[in-house]
């Protein structure tokens, strides 16, 4: 007897809610019912993801844009059923995902396969996967990582690290260090891969990058090992120009992130500087910026204000009732203008900036919607979950690795003399680190001003209707861990 009508969408209903709450997004066409199929495609809930699978998405979303924005869990899970006899990243993707870094950054995705077929498939938005058949998958020592309650699988680091070639020592030297340095790394891995397999190039080019990163421990057994296979080799550093400060009783990621300021605080010491004000800003400098750095700065965080309510605001406590906008939006522009006020006090005296003053922007930003319950009292101020940003492909890191990273960037300033640089770098990394649930545009704009007034440069209000170039130099400082895109941008906005 044939379904009825109420019937099909009563099952593609309860079928789709299961779905969401089991957090599977990916399907097999043939997994589906005909007729649950053509209803949620029709309600748009569904899309395909190539002509074997389909995925689930938001009504209002397209196609390419919902799986975009969605990239890494529908990947993942798309993988793990086209592959479920076993799969693991290889090429660029290994190294970049195996210090956690998910950001978009080449549409071509390389994976190896125990299954015995070479495929090239397309996705959306461009998006290639090359899977490629491993005839030693199963002697591989592979492991199982996370992101966002999805699964994935990565060659072990000590294994990725062997096998690089001279040409992956360069173009990943960060991550390739990150994991020497690491004092996870599992040396006793290292030497018995290298007393099961005789690889003396591979060897010679492993004890070349441990002298390059002054590693004595690993490299002597390493290279008594290496002796006692009587191959003669030359032992070069397969790296580029390198510095190191820190010893290697750390965090993969954290060595990773080091490296990224020391790159960063290089690039920025060769760029040319605007030149400093005859004086630093005073109050009244400050007072007459108001309007327009709370109305452009909450515009491009998506607010909607009006310089009428912000000049009621900066004149009166209390919020008005003869304005259109929302609570939300009213509170929001309240708390701005207090952390403003804030920096008026704060710019009367000498002032540190660390840590416990980024703290304190941030409590000022939010006690207006506190106060009016719109945001609860326990407001956490580091973020408790994983964020993706919408539309961008680079994405913050975890938030267990987030109090870490800050005091790093804290750590660091000391090593800035330059308020103009030094007000770039936090920028950059601050808003990169994306410390809150909410707020991180604003905060760490926040902070490269108070740099910059700290050593008489002018304040900088970014225009919102240039959002779209600030965004994109920003994350295309981020993809490419260059920080000279966004700097760039920053000073042409002087």
């Amino acid at each position: 007897m044939a379904k009825t009508i109420d019937e099909i969408k009563l099952e593609s209903r309860a079928w789709l809610e299961k779905q969401l709450a089991l957090g599977q997004f990916v399907f097999s066409k043939t997994s589906l019912d005909k007729s649950t199929h053509i209803y949620l495609e029709q309600e748009l809930v569904i899309a395909d993801l190539n002509n074997q699978y389909v995925f689930i998405k938001a009504e209002h979303e397209s196609r390419t844009n919902a799986f975009k924005n969605n990239l890494w869990v529908l990947l993942l899970q798309f993988l793990d059923l086209a592959f479920d006899d076993g799969w693991y990243f290889t090429g660029h993707y290994a190294y970049q995902l195996s210090v956690d870094n998910f950001s978009m950054k080449q549409n071509q995705i390389t994976i190896a396969t125990r299954k015995k077929s070479n495929n090239l498939i397309d996705l959306p938005g461009e998006i290639k996967v090359v899977a490629s058949y491993d005839k030693e998958f199963d002697s591989k020592a592979i492991e199982q990582k996370t992101f966002l309650a999805t699964n994935y699988t990565l060659l072990k680091p000590e294994l990725l690290v062997i096998k690089s070639t001279e040409t992956e020592y360069r173009n990943y030297q960060d991550e390739i260090i990150s994991h020497l340095k690491s004092s996870e790394r599992d040396e006793s891995f290292i030497l018995e891969y290298f007393n099961q397999n005789s690889q003396p190039v591979l060897q010679a080019r492993l004890i070349g990058a441990l002298r390059a990163i002054d590693d004595s421990t690993l490299r002597i057994e390493l290279e008594k090992q290496l002796k006692l296979t009587k191959v003669k080799i030359s032992i070069r550093n397969p790296f580029s120009q390198l510095t190191l400060t820190e010893s290697r009783e750390r965090p993969t990621y954290l060595n990773r992130f080091e490296l990224s300021m020391q790159k960063a605080i290089n690039q920025l010491k060769q760029m040319d500087k605007p030149r400093r004000l005859s004086k630093k800003l005073g109050t009244k400098d400050l007072d007459q910026l108001v309007i327009d750095d709370t109305y452009h700065s909450l515009t491009i965080e998506g607010y909607t204000v009006t310089r009428d309510l912000l000049e009621y605001l900066k004149k009166e406590d209390s919020l008005p009732n003869s304005f259109p906008e929302d609570l939300r939006n009213q509170l929001a522009a309240k708390g701005f203008m207090n952390v403003l006020a804030y920096i008026r006090e704060l710019n009367k005296s000498k002032f540190v900036i660390n840590e416990r003053l980024s703290y304190k922007l941030f409590q000022e930003l939010w006690k207006p919607s506190i106060s009016a319950n719109l945001v609860r009292a326990e407001l956490d101020v580091y973020r408790k979950h994983m964020v993706a940003i919408i539309g961008a492909q680079y994405v913050p890191p975890a938030h267990e690795k987030v109090p870490y990273m800050l005091d790093e960037v804290f750590d660091y300033l000391h090593k800035i003399d330059n308020g103009f640089e030094l007000g770039i770098f936090l920028h950059f990394f601050y808003v990169g680190v994306h410390p809150h649930g909410d707020g991180n545009g604003r905060i760490s704009r926040f902070l490269m001003n108070l740099a910059f007034i700290q050593d008489k440069y002018k304040w900088l209000t970014i225009p919102s209707e240039d959002k779209k170039n600030y965004f994109a130099a920003l994350e295309k400082s981020q993809l490419e861990d260059n920080i000279s895109y966004f700097a760039e941008y920053i000073k042409s906005q002087y």
